[in-house]
């Protein structure tokens, strides 16, 4: 009885050990699967949201250049607006149109229209009726109705609407007004609109030359511009690979009916007008919220189906399979050979070495989420920094820079004519003269703290902690110079013949009263400025701290 308890024992331990390993495999598996896949939705869904935002924020930028155009000249025929608008839309494609749109006082509104008939024929200030048709506007104070337009082309029926007419429309207006900042309105449906597609208007106050307050009564009028959504995040994620991910876009300073903006799906069939509403599963969305345009959005993006699951089941219960498999082998062979010791330790010494290795794997895993840390923070066509880690990185020397009351300085570069480059020689030939450029710019910094990062699509940008104007300057030209030398061909008859590179540069020593935005805005128009002076040189901004 006891020789066969003896020997009952140690198999039904080595049964239970076995189960246990098995059951510890299956959950160590599906964790490190679910765990990689959910880092790559964080880092995927981290620079789709990225990229949708900054989309949202330069249609910011480009509308403010169409108020500053009005700012600085009293009176702008339809051929100037045409020449100012037309190079801007093509820098920023996400905007569908730019217009100007005058304030008219009812008692010259009949002498408005006459002489604006000349010119558009036709012309007359309009409304919309109750069925959405359009009629001559009703009497009141003011109007403010759509005067120049770009493109013209599709936007024929906008001219001489009546923005004011429409609540929406008017509430941005007013607040606009009497805050002298640029206003995003809720969503809406255009006039020329022929899909079912929202929009979003943004509205840049411009008061007369002589104004030193605003006021919705000290309006000369406002710069409009319209960000049809689902274009715009489309175009965002153009030059991506979205799939696998369902984006939800709201605006949540608007009512709760009203709040729903714009769905993408993973799938190749969409209907984005009966989204889905997004999971409630709080660890398989990824929300990002931002401020623009004087309202609250959020970006919600979450894993298609079967994105987070592709693999795990299987791997997991396949780790099960053979574990368990291994554990029944294993007992049937101690029953046999249970009565030689040595056998016995053999057996030992073998479990004591799955441990060990076990333990090495884990290792493994450990030393591979941290490399997969590093990689996130790189720019997976350049090896140079990523966005998400530049705006990481700025905002922390920003503030070390705030607190030592040393200057900072940052650099944005943009390579001249690259579309006629890829055009030329083809997306795989762009891809590394992208990659030849960056790298070549990486090796003009030589301090460690100095950081070279893709900005976005051709663009880059150079961050230099403790470096004046002059040193910014002379590093910017470094970095043009050395990207001449490349000599990469370049075939435009407009452009050099090789591949060149405009900067905007600039350096702060910032203070608590000082924002990043208006630094990185500043430095930006200063590239403008180098791209409208002719490409293939070096503008600096010197800020007064």
């Amino acid at each position: 009885m006891g020789g066969r308890l003896n020997r009952v024992v140690p198999t039904v331990l080595v049964l239970l050990i076995g189960v246990m390993g098995s059951i510890a495999a299956f959950t160590a598996v599906h964790e490190y699967v679910s765990n990689r896949a959910e880092t790559r939705f964080v880092s995927l869904a981290g620079d789709r949201a990225s990229l949708i935002q900054e989309g949202l924020s330069r249609a910011i930028f480009a509308i403010q250049s169409v108020g500053s155009l009005y700012d600085t000249v009293d009176e702008v025929s339809a051929a100037q607006f045409a020449e100012f608008a037309e190079p801007l839309l093509k820098r920023f494609p996400t905007l569908t149109a730019v217009g100007w749109v005058p304030k008219v006082r009812e008692e010259v509104r009949t002498a408005f229209e006459r002489a604006a008939q000349p010119l558009l024929p036709g012309f007359r200030i309009t409304e919309r009726d109750d069925q959405g048709g359009l009629r001559d506007a009703s009497g009141r104070e003011v109007y403010f109705p759509v005067y120049h337009i770009r493109p013209y082309e599709g936007n024929e029926a906008a001219l001489g609407f009546d923005i004011y007419s429409n609540p929406v429309r008017r509430v941005a207006i007013d607040r606009a007004g009497q805050t002298g900042n640029t206003i995003s309105t809720a969503r809406i449906r255009l006039v020329q609109e022929t899909g079912e597609q929202y929009s979003l208007l943004l509205i840049h106050p411009v008061f007369g030359r002589d104004v030193t307050t605003v006021g919705v009564d000290r309006l000369r009028g406002v710069a409009s511009a319209v960000y049809r959504i689902g274009d715009g995040v489309e175009a965002a994620l153009a030059r991506v690979d979205p799939s696998g991910l369902d984006i939800w876009l709201f605006d949540r300073s608007g009512e709760p009916e009203s709040q729903f903006l714009y769905f993408h799906t993973a799938q190749k069939d969409r209907d984005w007008v009966s989204a889905p509403d997004p999971p409630a599963d709080g660890s398989r969305v990824y929300a990002h919220r931002f401020d623009l345009g004087g309202r609250e959005f959020e970006l919600l993006l979450a894993p298609g189906s079967g994105y987070l699951d592709d693999g795990r089941a299987y791997l997991s219960w396949l780790a099960l399979v053979v574990g368990l498999s291994f554990t029944a082998l294993l007992a049937a062979y101690l029953a046999l050979v249970l009565q030689r010791a040595r056998e016995l330790v053999e057996g030992h010494q073998a479990l004591e070495h799955q441990i060990g290795e076990r333990r090495g794997v884990e290792k493994k895993l450990r030393q591979a989420n941290k490399q997969l840390e590093i990689l996130t923070r790189k720019d997976s066509l350049t090896g140079v920094a990523n966005r998400r880690y530049f705006d990481e990185y700025f905002e922390k020397e920003w503030r070390l820079a705030v607190r030592n009351g040393t200057p900072l300085a940052l650099l944005l570069g943009d390579v001249d004519f690259f579309k006629t480059y890829n055009d030329a020689f083809g997306h795989l030939a762009g891809d590394q003269c992208l990659r030849k450029i960056a790298r070549a710019m990486a090796g003009v910094l030589e301090r460690p703290g100095d950081l070279t990062a893709r900005y976005g699509g051709e663009e880059f940008a150079l961050i230099l902690p403790s470096t004046d104007a002059a040193g910014a300057y002379e590093v910017a030209e470094k970095a043009r110079l050395v990207v001449a030398a490349l000599e990469l061909p370049q075939q435009n008859p407009a452009a050099a013949e090789v591949v060149t590179i405009s900067f905007g540069c600039g350096s702060i020593v910032p203070t608590q009263d000082d924002f990043m935005v208006d630094f990185v805005r500043s430095v930006d128009s200063a590239l403008y400025q180098a791209k409208q002076q002719g490409r293939n040189r070096t503008v600096l901004f010197q800020a007064v701290s």
